[in-house]
């Protein structure tokens, strides 16, 4: 017989054997279940491996960050202009207009954000920041896809201005300036079967006056994401 098998066989006798009651195990016993928990372990091994790795997966997959640092981690690519941009100091032309409209998302979509706010724009992300020239009575137009998510949803703003002089209340006052506007909002979402899904999310048109003292803000939701268009007004002095 085998030197092992020999082993094996006192090791299962040892095992069988029961001690007198009340007794404690033999010192001699001991070794033997520690070869025993040994190999089964060795034999067992991938049972450990694969319950630890289930244990990692589900500690990842149930994180969540605080709610004070959450981000939107949507991956943002800009189509168009130039993401940031700023008002010329110099306008060669007397009539010469400049409308900046600056597009931001923000962390979280149950901020209140219809007013420009430093510390709540401030933790936003500027998505684009275009700048477009035009001049008295023309049209102007700010056109700009934005794609989050990997690009399966497309974002496209359409902003057109056709800025005119208003009345002036005085002979030597410069006239104020209004601006016709139309912005459009819409959104195309892609499925994996089929041709993507078209919304509008915001249509509006009309005058806005006083531009040069403050901008106009509007606020959207586009899939749970909230959104802010700052319209702003430069022109020649």
């Amino acid at each position: 017989m085998r030197e092992d098998d020999s082993e094996q066989g006192d090791d299962e006798l040892l095992d069988d054997v029961p001690g007198p009651p009340g007794e404690p195990a033999t010192d001699g016993s001991s070794p033997v279940r520690t070869r025993r928990i040994a190999r089964w372990l060795t034999r067992n091994s991938w049972l450990i491996l694969a319950a630890g790795a289930a244990l990692v997966l589900t500690r990842v997959v149930e994180f969540e960050p605080p709610e004070q640092v959450r981000m939107d981690e949507a991956s943002v690519d800009l189509v168009g202009e130039a993401p940031s941009q700023e008002f010329s100091s110099q306008l060669g032309n007397p009539q010469a207009v400049q409308l900046r409209a600056t597009l931001r998302l923000y962390p979280r979509n149950d901020l209140d954000v219809r007013e420009p706010d430093p510390k709540l724009d401030g933790t936003a992300r500027v998505l684009s920041q275009p700048v477009v020239t035009t001049i008295y009575a023309m049209n102007a137009t700010i056109d700009q896809t934005v794609r989050l998510d990997g690009g399966e949803l497309e974002i496209d703003v359409a902003l057109a201005g056709t800025p005119r002089l208003g009345d002036s209340t005085g002979a030597n006052k410069v006239p104020n300036l209004d601006l016709e506007q139309e912005l459009t909002v819409t959104s195309r979402e892609k499925k994996w079967l089929g041709d993507p899904i078209q919304r509008v999310h915001l249509h509006t048109r009309g005058t806005l006056t006083d531009l040069e003292a403050r901008p106009y803000r509007w606020v959207f939701v586009v899939e749970g994401k909230l959104f802010a268009l700052d319209l702003e007004l430069n022109r020649a002095v």
